[in-house]
């Protein structure tokens, strides 16, 4: 391998190690947030709303169509696949966290003494779907099948989509996500970027992977505007997803 090559392999593996510690590090950006910045926090979350969903539809579905033929034949012990179905594992993404999200809303509802014994578990449960979610973030990083030749509008994207996770889950479970939770979370984009440096995972294991992150980003990203909307601020979640589109359609 001539120098050029091999100064250009190790520039492209010193940039996905930044990329990685930076997506890892989007979690204790609310914290970074409040000491640094005057821009409310509701106008960071609705501009994290609209660069992720944007680069949901942008990116992440075209990509999930052009893995479609992964999946012909695959069984799934109830049912085969088909390429016709690849879509069906969006909605089940969005199914997915909704179900998460619903969960942990009940259990803030409940009185003080209900809780006992019945939030931890629920923060377990909660916190493990979002493991496997950002293990894999992590691990497209490094593969580099993220829907677009450059990897860092895709770490830009998730990076502002996790900090919108982070802070919701924050709201849910307060200390201890902030003592356990985030770190957990920023520990799984490192891992699962280890795992991505070292295996390869099937195709179609790929693709069912990527259709439960592309519904997840679009429910977290559409849950964090819709409900509250005297909080969200419309331009700029129009603003931050207008910015955002021009860039993926011009790079």
């Amino acid at each position: 391998m001539d120098v050029p090559a091999v100064a250009a392999t190790t520039s492209g593996s010193l940039l996905t190690v930044l990329l990685v510690i930076g997506v890892a590090l989007a979690h204790f950006l609310p914290d970074i947030r409040s000491e640094t910045t005057r821009i409310s926090r509701h106008s960071i979350l609705s501009i994290a709303g609209g660069i992720s969903l944007v680069y949901a539809f942008l990116h992440l579905f075209p990509e999930l169509d052009a893995h479609r033929g992964s999946l012909a034949g695959v069984e799934l012990g109830i049912a085969t696949l088909t390429e016709h179905h690849i879509y069906i594992l969006v909605f089940v993404g969005v199914a997915l966290f909704y179900g998460l999200e619903r969960i942990a809303t009940v259990v803030d509802t409940l009185a003080v003494a209900s809780k006992v014994g019945i939030s931890k578990p629920v923060f377990w449960v909660h916190i493990g779907g979002f493991v496997v979610y950002n293990a894999f973030i992590g691990y497209v990083l490094v593969q580099g099948q993220t829907g677009t030749e450059n990897t860092v509008l895709f770490a830009f994207a998730m990076a502002f989509h996790l900090f919108g996770n982070d802070e919701a889950l924050e709201q849910h479970y307060q200390a201890l996500y902030r003592q356990r939770g985030r770190w957990v979370l920023a520990t799984a984009v490192v891992v699962g970027a280890v795992i991505g440096a070292v295996y390869t995972m099937d195709d179609a294991l790929f693709t069912i992977l990527l259709g439960l992150l592309t519904g997840g980003v679009v429910f977290n990203a559409i849950k964090d505007e819709l409900p509250r909307t005297r909080e969200s601020r419309f331009w700029a979640f129009v603003s931050g997803a207008l910015v955002y589109a021009a860039i993926l359609v011009t790079v």
